[in-house]
């Protein structure tokens, strides 16, 4: 299980309606055996035939950690909602189960609740740099995938999350749909986060970090292409399970127009910073 400082998860529980954190294991109750199918003897019963998937062909752990760090610098060949070779609506659990143990990654269901089951796995890719990714599946479906990356400062520049960057996600998929903030002012360093939306691809990225620029200004200056994030937070389906509650919009929150915006993220990082409005924040 990936570990996110105090601070962060302050943060994060701010973001979530009801918290974005891995559901709790539950015990599994003893099932009674099915009642036997009758069957006519005037009918010839023909037995249905089983297709077992091939598994992929399984990496070497070395392998297996250049691939993944491969996946977190680019998504070409994997658009959103998909995420390493895993789209919701259309992966089935056992396309997802092979994925991840080719990877050398087991599948842990730990809750299930509404007809819906839960799994979770983690992988530790460096001193404290992991990736925990939480699976909701639905009659062998995978309905929604959220996953937590945790990005120590030692690791955070440069980048080695690239292809969920905002300068890299706007290039990819346009205009976000909204762009919304949060300030957290319970720790002397003021903590913030930044929430992307992309409605058409079915993605939500949420940064949350600390470094702001200026924090004794009541012009609180950002530069999210450069600040040292701590932890990234994505979301990926229609109907995520636990998104982000409401934050301020990023027209009341600064002086930009997400237009602005969009130009200011791509248009090199040297430039790629405003200020927050202090008194946009209650």
């Amino acid at each position: 299980m990936f570990r996110i400082p105090s601070f962060y998860l302050l943060l994060i529980f701010a973001l979530c309606l009801s918290g974005c954190g891995i559901d709790n294991a539950v015990t599994p109750t003893n099932a009674k055996s099915p009642s036997p199918v009758l069957v006519s003897p005037t009918f010839t019963v023909t037995p249905t035939e089983t297709i077992i998937p091939t598994l992929p062909a399984t990496f070497t752990p070395l392998e297996a950690n250049e691939r993944i760090r491969a996946y977190l610098q680019k998504t070409v060949d994997c658009l959103a909602p998909c995420f390493w070779g895993i789209t919701p609506e259309q992966t089935t659990l056992t396309e997802a189960t092979n994925i991840f143990a080719s990877l050398g990654l087991e599948l842990e269901q730990t809750n299930a609740r509404n007809n819906q089951e839960f799994y979770a796995t983690n992988y530790h890719i460096e001193k404290g740099f992991e990736i925990s990714v939480i699976l909701t599946v639905q009659d062998g479906i995978i309905k929604t995938l959220d996953a937590g990356i945790n990005v120590p400062a030692e690791v955070s520049t440069p980048r080695k999350w690239a292809a969920y960057s905002p300068e890299t996600l706007i290039d990819q998929y346009g205009i976000p749909s909204k762009v919304e903030f949060f300030l957290g002012r319970v720790t002397p360093t003021p903590t913030h986060s930044m929430v992307l939306y992309f409605e058409n691809a079915e993605l939500i990225v949420a940064y949350i970090g600390s470094n702001l620029l200026n924090n004794s200004s009541p012009q609180l200056e950002i530069c999210p292409i450069t600040n040292q994030v701590g932890h990234i937070q994505i979301w990926l389906g229609k109907d995520p399970r636990h998104p982000p509650k409401q934050g301020v919009p990023l027209e009341e929150a600064t002086s930009l127009t997400i237009e602005e915006f969009s130009k200011l993220m791509t248009g090199g990082q040297n430039n790629a910073c405003f200020n927050l409005k202090d008194e946009a924040f209650p």
